[in-house]
């Protein structure tokens, strides 16, 4: 089937599912999922057809061109697991609606379009596509969102203007938006010109990657948005601006470009820039996701940080900064998904995202439990789970171009990830159970078999990332970069190689080890929870003994007192919004005499600068 016909079934399905939900929802949500596994199935089978190009003619010398090579089979495989697993996971929802399944529709369109895409014109009108799609998502049911929208629409507005721009601008001077020619013809640019298309691009790609200091947006849109989409939104969504940032560094490619600038630890100046960019934002990621209190919030600041990294990984290049960053495009995708859909399934059955409202889930939801542990220990980048082996790869490349500051700012990532991921761990599932959530059960079905699904995808490339590993070295010789060394088992690095099976059952035996002990001890016997708290004491009333609210409070005091941007940029507003109002008082008073005095005013400028 021609690739621009699975787009446009795609496109057409919209409007036709939002009909059939005005008649049945649940049979509606359920052939969106069939639609959305079914995109995601095709693309998978196109693995053994890689560098096929299909074209759309849209109108008379305008053509929508898509194509497979090896990167865009693999941020196309990505994105649309996590859409198609977040389908399924749909089904179940309470809140359900036409116009949210049209929307899902338009935003999984734009998402396969841009990732899909092969020049910058289709790119920019497919993720266009999906913003617009995806911001009506998060406003559409919740009066509070609208200033959350305001900031997800200035950002995304800063960085249409900028890519627009570019894209026109390219197509003046080169007379393309072909990735390939455009790649050839920046050799020969002015210097000028390569410094400001890479700049305009940049900014959108930051702005979609919600990496520092386009950011702001997250944070209100996590909090805002169908608890059902924010998989969406974190686990594709930003790795379209992952996508378009691996074009410029990679397939341009900026190291080449930027020959004649000053190079700093074995990398051109701009890319210097932008892995401090991205080592920032590792470091306001984790500080901001350690003092959250919302749930929701926490992963959306911990999407900032896992950003950060892609962005400072993509940025250092080499075989080993290359490989670390699009695996972990595929790491952080599979864990954040998982994350979020385990919060969802936990506010389906608890109505709640306040952790301190919250505790003891642990027994009444296992399996979403475990999906979340899983998820987390992927996040903080312990083996045997696949967020390791990223990370790993990552400080490789950092050792090899001896940069120590931003080898410190990832590492207290890592570090600092170990603390929040744990904060819902212990507020949300361990410690006291709530005498209202006494009756809660398990997340459906439908809710539980996406995140087993990703759950079992992390461990088995957490295990074999070799697996992995080997179709991305296609994608760096696909750039004419040097592909890593590979085994079954073993990834062959700077500082040595690492056996994920061996260091797995290595941890195998331990367990073993310690379960063996634990048998062999005296038999433990099974009291109520209240007991731990109580130690044996009787108690008549439910007294809360289990807190999260400002776990982490003297680390809290540390960060209080650091500059915000989103602070700043609230009181720039507010400036904005005093100067405006001066504006309306001096040139738009109350009566019509005003208006005329301000109207011959502007008038008699005019006439004295023309003349």
């Amino acid at each position: 089937m021609d690739l621009s016909m699975i787009i446009l079934i795609s496109l057409i399905a919209a409007p036709i599912l939002y009909f059939l939900a005005k008649f049945s929802h649940k049979i509606a949500y359920i052939l969106f999922s069939f639609i959305q596994v079914f995109l995601f199935v095709f693309i998978l089978l196109q693995k053994g057809i890689i560098n096929t190009v299909s074209s759309f003619e849209i109108m008379d010398g305008l053509k929508l061109n898509f194509g497979f090579t090896p990167i865009n089979w693999y941020f196309g495989s990505i994105i649309m697991l996590i859409i198609s697993m977040s389908a399924i996971f749909m089904i179940s929802i309470k809140k359900k609606s036409p116009a949210k399944l049209l929307l899902l529709s338009l935003v999984s369109t734009g998402a396969i379009g841009a990732t899909l895409s092969m020049d910058f014109l289709t790119l920019v009108i497919f993720w266009e596509l999906s913003t617009w799609s995806s911001l009506i998502l998060i406003v559409l049911d919740k009066e509070k969102s609208f200033r959350e929208a305001i900031k997800y629409v200035s950002v995304s507005a800063i960085g249409t203007y900028s890519m627009l721009y570019a894209v026109f601008y390219i197509l003046k001077s080169f007379g393309t938006v072909n990735y390939l020619e455009v790649a050839d013809k920046m050799k020969v640019a002015p210097e000028s010109s390569k410094i400001l298309i890479f700049v305009l691009f940049g900014i959108m790609a930051l702005a979609k990657a919600g990496s520092f200091p386009l950011h702001i947006w997250l944070r209100g849109s996590h909090s805002t948005a169908p608890d059902e989409f924010s998989p969406i939104l974190s686990g594709a969504l930003t790795k379209i601006g992952a996508y378009l940032l691996f074009i410029m560094v990679a397939v341009i490619p900026s190291s080449s470009i930027f020959s004649w600038l000053p190079s700093i630890g074995g990398i051109t100046l701009v890319n210097y820039v932008l892995a401090w960019l991205g080592g920032i934002s590792i470091v306001v990621g984790t500080v901001m996701a350690i003092r959250m209190e919302d749930v929701k919030e926490l992963i959306a600041f911990s999407t900032v940080s896992n950003s950060g990294y892609i962005v400072l990984a993509m940025a250092l290049g080499g075989t080993y900064g290359t490989i670390g960053g699009l695996m972990h495009v595929l790491n952080h995708a599979l864990a954040s998904a998982a994350m979020f859909m385990s919060m969802a399934a936990v506010i389906h059955r608890t109505g709640t995202t306040k952790m301190r409202e919250m505790g003891g889930l642990i027994t009444k939801m296992p399996i979403t439990f475990a999906a979340y542990l899983v998820a987390i220990i992927s996040v903080a980048g312990i083996p045997p789970m696949s967020g390791f082996a990223s990370k790993w790869l990552i400080y490789q490349q950092l050792v090899k171009n001896g940069l120590p500051f931003l080898a410190f700012a990832a590492f207290f990532g890592s570090v600092g990830s170990f603390m929040y991921v744990f904060k819902p761990l212990t507020g949300v599932f361990l410690g006291q159970l709530k005498p209202e959530h006494k009756n809660v059960k398990e997340a459906p079905f439908t809710m539980i078999l996406p995140m087993s699904i990703l759950t079992l995808l992390t461990i088995f490339w957490g295990i074999l990332p070799s697996n992995a590993i080997s179709f991305i070295n296609k994608i760096v010789h696909y750039t004419g970069g040097k592909e890593i060394q590979l085994t079954f088992s073993r990834i062959i690095a700077l500082t040595g190689q690492w056996d994920s099976v061996l260091v797995t059952m290595a941890f195998f035996v331990g367990f073993i080890i310690a379960f063996i002990i634990f048998l062999m001890g005296k038999k433990a016997r099974q009291v109520d929870l209240m007991d731990t708290y109580t130690g044996g004491e009787f108690l008549y009333t439910a007294e809360l003994y289990h807190f999260v609210y400002k776990m982490y409070r003297p680390f809290d005091r540390m960060f209080e007192k650091w500059p915000s941007m989103e602070n700043w940029l609230t009181s720039l507003s507010y400036k904005i919004k005093e100067l405006g109002a001066l504006l309306k008082t001096l040139f738009y008073p109350k009566y019509p005499q005003g208006y005329v005095a301000v109207s011959m005013l502007t008038l008699l400028v005019a006439f004295w600068w023309l003349r």
